[in-house]
């Protein structure tokens, strides 16, 4: 596949008032369309590679599909994916469809808060260490370690090891093709959990709970929405995971050896569905 990176010629300049020439590496991005059952559904700016990968993970974190078979068709050509779904699903529709490096992100809250997405059951738990490392692999991405203007996110799956990292222009895009990638390959996304690059907020746990996925950490911070919508959602939000330490904004039950648990849940609730 063509690398998304382009050579270009700039001016590196320096505090003393020297510059000279420099061959930079830039990370380009591409215009794609979201064509869903013959309509238009969206319009995103990414990071060229995995469009079918980005396509199944932002149907499946709108709730439009819940597996890789409720898709017919899914085809691509330059600049747009098209998906014929078996079983439609009203889900949670894009609020515009305009171009933009996160299409999720446009999603209306009053959508997300009436879809009504259950909270997450507590099914499953991992050590810190394991969590750690692989938030530290956010900083492998190779497109990242190039140009240093992409996304990273990696998901793992608790049940048999296997994870996918990818990068994207977008942090919301980037999420959307590693959630694809985990409907592709057939992977319960009940058992899988996500470390990104980005910051942690509301839109970014709506969108976890969407595709089903119980533990998102990140090395930026949480907002205080995200973690309202975590400790709603039965989410086990975490951020600012790196130096050995980590800040545990709802559902510790995930991480083995945390006291306490469900302190810092919701008060008087308990995450008690299947999914979502």
């Amino acid at each position: 596949m063509e690398t998304p990176v382009r050579r270009m010629e700039i001016l590196r300049a320096f505090r003393d008032g020297t510059c000279r020439p420099w061959t930079d590496e830039l990370l380009e991005e591409v215009p794609l369309t979201l064509e869903v059952d013959g309509l238009e559904e969206a319009q995103v700016i990414l990071t060229r590679g995995n469009e079918e990968l980005w396509a199944l993970g932002n149907l499946a974190c709108r709730r439009r599909i819940l597996s890789r078979e409720d898709v017919e068709d899914l085809s691509l050509e330059p600049g747009r994916v098209r998906v014929t779904r078996r079983t439609p699903r009203e889900g949670i529709p894009p609020l515009a469809r305009r171009l933009h490096t996160a299409a999720t992100r446009l999603v209306d809250p009053k959508d997300l808060e009436a879809a009504r997405l259950g909270p997450l059951k507590v099914r499953w738990s991992l050590p810190f260490a394991s969590l750690e490392g692989v938030v530290a692999q956010l900083a492998e991405g190779p497109l990242f370690r190039k140009t240093g203007s992409v996304h990273v996110a990696v998901l793992v799956s608790t049940t048999t090891s296997r994870r996918f990292l990818v990068e994207d222009v977008g942090r919301h895009n980037a999420v959307d093709k590693a959630v694809g990638w985990a409907l592709k390959e057939g992977l319960e996304p009940e058992d899988c959990f996500l470390a990104v690059s980005g910051r942690l907020p509301a839109d970014m746990v709506y969108k976890a709970q969407g595709a089903r996925i119980p533990l998102l950490a990140s090395v930026s911070a949480a907002t205080a929405a995200g973690v309202d919508a975590a400790r709603r959602g039965g989410i086990t939000l975490v951020g600012f995971a790196r130096e050995g330490r980590m800040n545990v904004y709802a559902w510790p039950e995930r991480i083995e050896g945390l006291t306490e648990p469900g302190a810092i849940g919701t008060p008087g609730t308990a995450p008690a569905a299947e999914g979502c």
